[in-house]
């Protein structure tokens, strides 16, 4: 079992590494050809991006992993059958909700209102895509996993450089894309999960059982999207859209960590399932994993560091300042990733709308006071704070449900 996670973490980490170059080898062109402004309204765009991502995606792929080991191929089946219906559902209701925000607003939040609809089309590709991997990730499959996340990868960034030099489409060039890569690649995800699964779109999981789980999930990634963005619309309020798009490039130095971290957990997460699905206990292995995420975190910080000046031009050179907050704050990430497995596993995903709304409200009063004190870095100072809260609630009740379990086994 350890040669199996070790192997397919070395492949989930290089697919991340080869992935994410792709936009740090279009950072020197981006920089050169968007001014820091223009960069921070792409900035705000990703905001309203994972505004949306809660209520079209609904983290409806949880219903495979959570089941993949416990239920047969045919109830499998019956459970893909709903989620891509529900999928489907989601997509046209976010559609609907677009065209009456462009009726009320032009330019919400500085953006043209058009472009919006765009949002609900990415999210739809992107979920679509994640389901087929999230398959292939419980039947470990990493190759496969990876081979399909570059194929996505390339049609991005060849479309981001023949949009961005060629038909000089700006910071919408970024937009398109996303969509393209992922739009090209979903036939192939749909075919793939037809051939696994009978998806004859007839037979379904309940909707109620599904709903159960996801419904208080979108109080979860909405609060998870106001730690990661909220603090953008902050900046632009505060600051100017100009210190957004330095804030913004920063951040992209600084998710480096949450990368590496994030190949890991894909890799670790079938172990602990299956885990904690025959009761054996995990915990001590869950620590030395937390060892790890803080030594890649700061290994990423000094490197980040060192090699800022080089790749970006200089006038986003201001942006060097808060890489090593965003570091950090992944790092407590990774931790909070850990124990969301565990409380999960166990359906209780009731108490993250707590968790993840009460830090997200935290976070936002941070963002205030912490940019009216220190800037753009008082943005990072605040995610951090917060992503440290949203793991220690989560591992102290996450540890309550897995001693109370482990001691009723025991028993």
């Amino acid at each position: 079992m350890k040669n199996i996670i070790f192997k397919n973490s070395i492949i989930y980490l290089s697919t991340e590494i080869f992935n994410k170059a792709i936009p740090f080898l279009l950072l020197p062109l981006i920089t050169k050809y968007l001014t820091p402004t223009e960069y921070g309204v792409y900035g705000i765009y990703q905001v309203l991006i994972s505004f949306f991502v809660p209520f079209i995606g609904m983290s409806l792929q949880i219903h495979i992993t959570r089941n993949y080991f416990k239920v047969s191929k045919d109830v499998l089946a019956k459970i893909l059958n709903s989620i891509i219906l529900l999928l489907h559902i989601h997509l046209f209701i976010g559609l609907v909700f677009i065209f009456f925000i462009s009726l009320l607003f032009e330019n919400p939040l500085g953006i043209e209102s058009d472009t919006l609809y765009v949002i609900p089309i990415i999210i739809y590709t992107q979920m679509l895509n994640t389901f087929n991997l999230t398959i292939l990730r419980n039947r470990e499959e990493a190759l496969k996993y990876g081979v399909i996340q570059i194929i996505v990868s390339f049609f991005n960034f060849s479309s981001v450089l023949l949009l961005l030099l060629f038909f000089h489409l700006g910071w919408m060039s970024l937009v398109w894309g996303v969509l393209i890569g992922n739009g090209i690649v979903v036939l192939y995800s749909l075919s793939s999960m037809y051939q696994n699964y009978t998806l004859d779109m007839k037979t379904f999981y309940p909707f109620k059982i599904i709903y159960k789980i996801s419904l208080p999930l979108i109080f979860h990634l909405l609060g998870g999207s106001i730690i990661f963005l909220s603090d953008r619309v902050f900046i632009q309020q505060m600051e100017g859209l100009e210190d957004v798009g330095l804030y913004t490039i920063g951040n992209q130095f600084g998710m480096i960590t949450m990368i590496v971290i994030n190949s890991i957990v894909l890799a670790v997460n079938p172990w602990m399932y299956k885990a904690l699905a025959n009761n054996e206990k995990i915990l001590q292995k869950v620590y030395l994993l937390m060892s790890l995420f803080f030594l890649i975190g700061v290994l990423v910080w000094l490197v980040g560091d060192f090699i800022f000046p080089y790749m970006i031009d200089a006038q986003y050179l201001k942006a060097k300042e808060v890489i090593f907050w965003i570091s950090l704050g992944f790092i407590f990430r990774g931790w909070y990733q850990l124990f969301y497995n565990v409380v999960l596993n166990e359906g209780k995903t009731k108490i993250f709308m707590y968790i993840t709304f009460g830090t997200g409200t935290l976070n936002l009063i941070l963002n205030y006071i912490l940019i009216s004190q220190n800037g753009m870095v008082g943005a990072a100072q605040a995610t951090v704070i917060s992503f440290f809260m949203m793991f220690v609630l989560t591992a102290l009740y996450s540890k309550k449900i897995y001693f109370v379990k482990m001691k009723n086994v025991s028993n």
